[in-house]
C-alpha cells in the first residue's frame, strides 16, 4: 500500500503538502479498494459520496 501511495504521490501529485497527506493516503485507499468496480460503477459511486462544496478558505485554513 506504501509503495501504491509512494507512486501515486510521484506521478499524479508531485509534491504533498504534510498538511493534506491526510487527504491524499484517503483517496489512495478509496482507489484501491474500488479497483475491482467498473468505471460507471466507479464514477456512482464518487458522485453519490459528494456532501457538497469545498470552498477554498476551508482548504487553506
Amino acid at each position: 500500500m506504501w509503495a501504491i501511495l509512494k507512486r501515486q504521490i510521484i506521478g499524479i501529485h508531485h509534491w504533498v503538502s504534510p498538511k493534506h497527506l491526510s487527504r491524499y493516503a484517503a483517496e489512495m485507499t478509496w482507489r484501491f479498494n474500488h479497483r475491482d468496480m467498473g468505471v460507471t460503477n466507479r464514477m456512482n459511486a464518487i458522485f453519490s459520496g459528494l456532501e457538497g462544496r469545498l470552498r477554498y478558505k476551508v482548504l487553506i485554513a
